[in-house]
């Protein structure tokens, strides 16, 4: 009796740890399917590194599903930018027309006319920003031949627009070999202060700014006046001297 008592023990204790054997490796099957996803997930999730999860592969905790609403990105509108009015066109300052006694400024044309009649090239270089902007020595030669000399000679100048630089007339009389009476001149010229502080005239080119300023301090009233009286006495001295206005002739052509 006891023998099948034990026996009986022994087969029901069997019978019940096989039980929890097979349901422990195979999965609870439930109609729903939602227990499935919740199992699967939890796999997904403990196979993935920290950090590495996806809204699809998270289970959601409650019964109905959920949606995942991403915020809306307005673009924000780039600023509309308001052209700049182009500055209005300010007419460059006219300066008084000056005959001060400036030492420098009287200095440096007196050294440029020795240095036209004496055809001392060398020199003339020195006096200008480019030599290229005056004339050929062998034209000055020619044109200087029968010069005995250049005498009474006087600047008048205004100052220009651009710093440290001057607009110059230069009045003077040329006295030629043989001929008693003398020539007016006038001359015009660009003054400017090189990088040493120097004065060189200016004999390079100019750019169509400053072009048109010096060309327009010709009609000046005080320029003008000038212009006016050299004309005038070139003109007496040619009506009483013959012999200047033959010698001018042949030499110019006048």
């Amino acid at each position: 009796m006891k023998k099948t008592i034990i026996m009986t023990l022994i087969y029901s204790i069997g019978i019940g740890c096989l039980t929890l054997i097979i349901g422990a490796l195979v999965p609870i099957d439930y109609s729903d399917g939602k227990e499935k996803e919740v199992i699967s997930a939890r796999i997904d999730n403990d196979n993935k590194k920290d950090g590495d999860y996806s809204i699809s592969s998270m289970a959601l905790s409650s019964s109905e599903e959920e949606t995942i609403q991403l915020p809306t990105i307005t673009p924000t509108p780039l600023p509309t930018s308001t052209p700049t009015p182009s500055p209005t066109p300010t007419p460059a300052p006219v300066y008084k027309l000056e005959k001060k006694d400036n030492p420098e400024i009287n200095s440096i044309f007196l050294d440029y006319y020795v240095a036209i009649n004496g055809c001392d090239y060398n020199k003339l270089s020195k006096l200008v920003t480019d030599t290229k902007g005056i004339k050929p020595i062998k034209v000055i030669e020619k044109e200087t031949i029968f010069i005995d000399d250049i005498r009474n000679i006087v600047c008048y100048y205004m100052k220009s627009y651009e710093e440290g630089s001057y607009i110059v007339y230069v009045t003077y009389d040329i006295k030629y070999i043989n001929i008693k009476n003398t020539y007016p001149k006038l001359d015009k010229f660009y003054l400017i202060t090189d990088d040493n502080g120097d004065y060189k005239i200016y004999t390079s080119e100019m750019d169509e700014n400053l072009k048109a300023y010096y060309d327009e301090r010709d009609q000046d009233s005080e320029v003008a006046e000038i212009i006016e009286s050299i004309d005038l006495k070139q003109d007496e001295v040619l009506e009483k001297d013959s012999d200047l206005k033959a010698y001018l002739s042949a030499l110019y052509g006048r």
